[in-house]
Protein backbone atom coordinates (compact mmCIF):
# COMPACT_ATOMS: atom_id res chain seq x y z
CA UNK A 1 0.00 0.00 0.00
CA UNK A 2 0.99 3.16 -0.70
CA UNK A 3 0.34 7.15 1.28
CA UNK A 4 -0.42 8.65 -2.25
CA UNK A 5 -3.56 5.94 -3.00
CA UNK A 6 -5.13 7.30 0.41
CA UNK A 7 -4.23 10.60 -0.70
CA UNK A 8 -5.91 9.86 -4.45
CA UNK A 9 -8.63 8.52 -2.38
CA UNK A 10 -9.69 11.70 -0.14
CA UNK A 11 -9.05 13.73 -2.92
CA UNK A 12 -11.89 11.74 -4.98
CA UNK A 13 -14.08 12.40 -1.95
CA UNK A 14 -13.43 15.95 -1.78
CA UNK A 15 -13.66 16.28 -5.78
CA UNK A 16 -17.14 14.24 -6.08
CA UNK A 17 -15.54 12.99 -9.58
CA UNK A 18 -12.68 11.33 -11.01
CA UNK A 19 -12.08 14.01 -13.87
CA UNK A 20 -11.46 16.62 -10.90
CA UNK A 21 -9.85 14.79 -8.26
CA UNK A 22 -7.23 13.73 -11.22
CA UNK A 23 -6.34 16.83 -12.34
CA UNK A 24 -5.91 17.75 -8.67
CA UNK A 25 -3.40 14.69 -8.15
CA UNK A 26 -1.85 15.76 -11.74
CA UNK A 27 -2.98 12.41 -13.11
CA UNK A 28 -4.37 10.92 -15.87
CA UNK A 29 -8.41 9.74 -15.17
CA UNK A 30 -7.34 6.18 -16.45
CA UNK A 31 -3.96 6.68 -13.74
CA UNK A 32 -5.71 7.91 -11.50
CA UNK A 33 -8.49 4.94 -11.93
CA UNK A 34 -5.98 2.28 -11.34
CA UNK A 35 -4.42 3.73 -8.49
CA UNK A 36 -8.36 4.11 -6.43
CA UNK A 37 -8.34 0.15 -7.60
CA UNK A 38 -5.00 -0.55 -6.15
CA UNK A 39 -6.22 1.02 -3.07
CA UNK A 40 -9.57 -1.24 -2.79
CA UNK A 41 -7.57 -4.40 -4.06
CA UNK A 42 -5.36 -3.98 -0.86
CA UNK A 43 -8.25 -2.80 1.58
CA UNK A 44 -9.65 -6.01 0.30
CA UNK A 45 -13.05 -3.83 0.07
CA UNK A 46 -14.79 -1.42 -2.66
CA UNK A 47 -14.90 2.01 -1.86
CA UNK A 48 -16.62 2.93 -4.91
CA UNK A 49 -19.52 2.09 -6.66
CA UNK A 50 -19.06 2.20 -10.22
CA UNK A 51 -22.11 0.37 -11.55
CA UNK A 52 -24.34 3.42 -11.40
CA UNK A 53 -23.92 6.83 -13.08
CA UNK A 54 -22.80 9.12 -11.27
CA UNK A 55 -20.83 6.73 -9.05
CA UNK A 56 -21.46 6.41 -5.60
CA UNK A 57 -19.28 5.17 -2.76
CA UNK A 58 -19.93 2.69 -0.76
CA UNK A 59 -21.38 1.44 2.43
CA UNK A 60 -17.90 0.67 3.87
CA UNK A 61 -16.34 3.89 2.38
CA UNK A 62 -18.21 6.25 4.01
CA UNK A 63 -18.21 4.04 7.47
CA UNK A 64 -14.55 4.75 7.86
CA UNK A 65 -13.89 7.96 5.83
CA UNK A 66 -12.79 9.72 8.93
CA UNK A 67 -10.33 6.32 10.03
CA UNK A 68 -8.40 7.24 6.61
CA UNK A 69 -8.29 10.95 6.82
CA UNK A 70 -6.77 10.62 10.01
CA UNK A 71 -4.36 7.64 8.84
CA UNK A 72 -2.71 10.21 6.42
CA UNK A 73 -2.79 13.10 8.90
CA UNK A 74 -1.04 10.39 11.36
CA UNK A 75 1.69 9.51 8.99
CA UNK A 76 2.62 13.07 8.31
CA UNK A 77 2.23 13.58 11.55
CA UNK A 78 4.91 10.97 12.56
CA UNK A 79 6.90 11.79 10.01
CA UNK A 80 7.27 15.51 11.31
CA UNK A 81 7.99 14.25 14.67
CA UNK A 82 10.38 12.12 13.53
CA UNK A 83 12.28 14.58 11.18
CA UNK A 84 12.10 16.80 14.02
CA UNK A 85 13.43 14.88 16.91
CA UNK A 86 16.98 14.71 14.86
CA UNK A 87 17.83 18.39 14.95
CA UNK A 88 18.42 19.72 18.31
CA UNK A 89 15.31 20.53 20.19
CA UNK A 90 15.03 22.46 23.17
CA UNK A 91 11.57 22.03 25.04
CA UNK A 92 10.33 24.59 27.35
CA UNK A 93 7.51 24.20 29.76
CA UNK A 94 5.28 27.19 30.83
CA UNK A 95 2.69 27.83 33.23
CA UNK A 96 0.35 30.73 32.13
CA UNK A 97 -2.67 31.95 34.11
CA UNK A 98 -5.84 31.18 32.02
CA UNK A 99 -6.39 35.02 31.08
CA UNK A 100 -2.92 35.57 29.77
CA UNK A 101 -3.60 33.07 26.65
CA UNK A 102 -6.29 35.70 25.42
CA UNK A 103 -3.87 38.66 25.77
CA UNK A 104 -0.99 39.62 23.88
CA UNK A 105 2.16 39.20 26.43
CA UNK A 106 2.57 35.65 26.40
CA UNK A 107 2.02 35.02 22.43
CA UNK A 108 4.30 38.08 22.01
CA UNK A 109 6.90 36.81 24.37
CA UNK A 110 7.11 33.03 23.12
CA UNK A 111 7.62 34.95 19.57
CA UNK A 112 10.40 36.85 20.84
CA UNK A 113 12.15 33.94 22.50
CA UNK A 114 11.73 31.33 19.27
CA UNK A 115 13.12 34.03 17.37
CA UNK A 116 15.83 34.39 19.99
CA UNK A 117 16.08 30.51 20.30
CA UNK A 118 16.98 28.26 17.50
CA UNK A 119 14.39 24.86 17.40
CA UNK A 120 12.80 26.04 20.65
CA UNK A 121 9.45 23.60 21.36
CA UNK A 122 7.13 24.95 24.02
CA UNK A 123 4.36 24.04 25.90
CA UNK A 124 1.98 25.55 27.61
CA UNK A 125 0.28 24.74 30.50
CA UNK A 126 -3.15 27.30 31.35
CA UNK A 127 -4.10 26.84 34.84
CA UNK A 128 -5.12 29.64 38.00
CA UNK A 129 -3.06 31.72 39.28
CA UNK A 130 -2.25 29.12 42.73
CA UNK A 131 -1.93 26.41 40.47
CA UNK A 132 0.49 27.84 38.08
CA UNK A 133 2.37 29.25 41.23
CA UNK A 134 2.42 25.69 42.72
CA UNK A 135 3.53 23.72 39.69
CA UNK A 136 6.56 26.30 39.52
CA UNK A 137 7.85 25.99 43.10
CA UNK A 138 7.86 22.15 42.75
CA UNK A 139 10.23 22.42 39.92
CA UNK A 140 7.05 20.76 37.37
CA UNK A 141 7.72 23.75 34.36
CA UNK A 142 10.43 25.86 33.28
CA UNK A 143 8.71 29.17 33.40
CA UNK A 144 5.84 30.97 35.29
CA UNK A 145 3.91 33.80 33.43
CA UNK A 146 1.34 35.43 35.85
CA UNK A 147 -0.18 39.22 36.88
CA UNK A 148 1.53 40.73 39.58
CA UNK A 149 0.28 43.79 41.61
CA UNK A 150 1.97 46.14 44.65
CA UNK A 151 0.40 43.53 46.64
CA UNK A 152 1.72 39.95 45.45
CA UNK A 153 5.04 41.31 44.05
CA UNK A 154 6.88 38.66 46.35
CA UNK A 155 4.94 35.38 45.49
CA UNK A 156 8.71 34.15 43.98
CA UNK A 157 11.41 34.86 46.07
CA UNK A 158 14.23 36.41 43.59
CA UNK A 159 16.56 33.20 44.80
CA UNK A 160 13.75 30.73 42.60
CA UNK A 161 13.66 32.58 39.56
CA UNK A 162 14.99 35.31 37.10
CA UNK A 163 12.20 37.72 36.99
CA UNK A 164 11.31 39.50 33.57
CA UNK A 165 8.61 42.06 33.33
CA UNK A 166 6.20 41.91 29.93
CA UNK A 167 4.19 44.33 30.50
CA UNK A 168 1.40 46.97 31.55
CA UNK A 169 -2.27 46.26 32.33
CA UNK A 170 -4.86 47.22 34.26
CA UNK A 171 -7.99 45.89 35.98
CA UNK A 172 -11.20 47.92 34.85
CA UNK A 173 -14.54 48.02 35.69
CA UNK A 174 -16.50 47.78 32.17
CA UNK A 175 -19.93 47.49 31.16
CA UNK A 176 -22.15 48.05 27.80
CA UNK A 177 -23.55 51.28 26.71
CA UNK A 178 -27.15 49.57 27.74
CA UNK A 179 -26.27 48.76 31.19
CA UNK A 180 -25.11 52.43 31.49
CA UNK A 181 -27.76 54.16 29.88
CA UNK A 182 -30.74 52.42 32.23
CA UNK A 183 -28.52 53.29 35.31
CA UNK A 184 -28.18 56.81 34.70
CA UNK A 185 -31.79 57.10 33.19
CA UNK A 186 -33.01 55.83 36.58
CA UNK A 187 -30.36 56.71 38.99
CA UNK A 188 -31.16 55.12 42.30
CA UNK A 189 -33.76 53.34 41.94
CA UNK A 190 -31.92 50.14 39.84
CA UNK A 191 -29.52 48.09 41.13
CA UNK A 192 -26.18 47.67 39.21
CA UNK A 193 -25.51 43.61 38.73
CA UNK A 194 -21.81 43.33 39.03
CA UNK A 195 -19.88 40.19 37.54
CA UNK A 196 -16.83 39.79 39.51
CA UNK A 197 -14.71 36.93 41.30
CA UNK A 198 -14.28 34.48 43.78
CA UNK A 199 -12.64 36.29 46.65
CA UNK A 200 -10.46 33.41 46.96
CA UNK A 201 -9.03 33.62 43.25
CA UNK A 202 -6.02 36.36 42.31
CA UNK A 203 -8.51 38.70 40.57
CA UNK A 204 -10.72 38.36 43.30
CA UNK A 205 -8.17 39.05 46.28
CA UNK A 206 -7.34 42.03 43.43
CA UNK A 207 -10.92 43.27 43.20
CA UNK A 208 -11.93 43.11 46.83
CA UNK A 209 -8.46 44.46 48.35
CA UNK A 210 -10.61 47.75 47.47
CA UNK A 211 -12.48 48.55 44.86
CA UNK A 212 -15.45 46.21 45.12
CA UNK A 213 -15.99 47.11 48.70
CA UNK A 214 -15.93 50.83 48.10
CA UNK A 215 -18.05 50.46 45.20
CA UNK A 216 -21.07 47.85 47.36
CA UNK A 217 -20.44 51.17 49.71
CA UNK A 218 -21.03 53.94 48.24
CA UNK A 219 -23.34 52.52 44.89
CA UNK A 220 -26.58 50.98 44.77
CA UNK A 221 -24.70 48.01 43.44
CA UNK A 222 -25.20 44.44 44.34
CA UNK A 223 -23.19 41.03 43.10
CA UNK A 224 -24.95 39.38 40.76
CA UNK A 225 -22.59 36.45 39.53
CA UNK A 226 -19.18 35.24 40.69
CA UNK A 227 -16.81 33.55 38.34
CA UNK A 228 -13.14 32.70 38.34
CA UNK A 229 -13.06 33.42 34.67
CA UNK A 230 -12.53 36.78 33.18
CA UNK A 231 -13.20 35.68 29.59
CA UNK A 232 -16.18 34.32 30.68
CA UNK A 233 -17.37 37.53 32.37
CA UNK A 234 -16.50 39.39 29.53
CA UNK A 235 -19.03 37.45 28.22
CA UNK A 236 -21.59 38.42 30.31
CA UNK A 237 -20.89 42.14 30.53
CA UNK A 238 -21.17 42.05 26.40
CA UNK A 239 -24.50 40.64 26.87
CA UNK A 240 -25.54 43.10 29.21
CA UNK A 241 -25.64 40.94 32.29
CA UNK A 242 -24.13 43.79 34.63
CA UNK A 243 -20.73 45.32 34.99
CA UNK A 244 -17.47 43.48 35.21
CA UNK A 245 -14.27 43.81 36.46
CA UNK A 246 -11.61 42.42 33.70
CA UNK A 247 -7.94 43.19 32.40
CA UNK A 248 -8.50 45.77 29.87
CA UNK A 249 -6.06 43.58 27.46
CA UNK A 250 -8.90 41.13 27.50
CA UNK A 251 -11.96 44.36 26.31
CA UNK A 252 -9.14 46.45 24.76
CA UNK A 253 -10.78 45.62 21.18
CA UNK A 254 -14.38 45.68 22.84
CA UNK A 255 -13.80 49.44 24.52
CA UNK A 256 -12.43 50.79 20.92
CA UNK A 257 -15.73 49.18 19.09
CA UNK A 258 -18.09 51.25 21.54
CA UNK A 259 -18.95 47.48 22.49
CA UNK A 260 -18.00 48.24 26.47
CA UNK A 261 -17.78 50.95 28.28
CA UNK A 262 -15.16 51.61 31.36
CA UNK A 263 -16.65 53.18 34.71
CA UNK A 264 -13.63 54.97 36.21
CA UNK A 265 -15.85 57.12 37.93
CA UNK A 266 -17.22 54.20 39.89
CA UNK A 267 -14.40 52.00 39.94
CA UNK A 268 -10.56 53.96 39.60
CA UNK A 269 -8.36 51.40 37.09
CA UNK A 270 -6.13 48.77 39.25
CA UNK A 271 -2.83 49.00 37.86
CA UNK A 272 -1.42 45.44 37.24
CA UNK A 273 2.13 43.80 35.93
CA UNK A 274 2.32 40.82 33.46
CA UNK A 275 5.61 39.19 34.42
CA UNK A 276 7.76 35.77 33.17
CA UNK A 277 9.49 34.09 35.91
CA UNK A 278 12.68 31.50 34.51
CA UNK A 279 13.53 29.21 37.11
CA UNK A 280 16.79 29.38 38.63
CA UNK A 281 16.65 25.67 39.81
CA UNK A 282 15.63 23.96 36.32
CA UNK A 283 18.83 22.00 34.49
CA UNK A 284 16.89 22.18 31.14
CA UNK A 285 18.46 22.72 27.89
CA UNK A 286 15.84 25.84 27.23
CA UNK A 287 15.89 27.93 30.15
CA UNK A 288 19.82 27.28 30.64
CA UNK A 289 19.64 29.43 27.20
CA UNK A 290 16.95 31.55 28.25
CA UNK A 291 18.95 32.91 31.65
CA UNK A 292 21.70 33.62 29.55
CA UNK A 293 20.23 35.29 27.08
CA UNK A 294 17.29 37.16 29.31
Amino acid sequence: MELKWLEDYLALVDAGNFTTAANLRHLSQPAFSRRIQALEAWLGVALVDRSKKPFRFTAAAKAHETTLRNLVNAMYQARNQIKFSLRDQVSLSVAAQHSLLVTPFLPRFLEKLSASMQNLNYSVLSENMDTCVAMFLKGEVDMLVIYETEGNRDVILPHLSVRKPLGTDEMVLVATPDVIQKLQKNKGNNTLPLLTYPISSFFGSVVWADVLPRVLRHENASIACESAFAVGLREMALASTGAAWVPRSIVLDDIQRGKLRVLEDMSPPIPMQVVAHLSRISDGSAIKQLRHIL
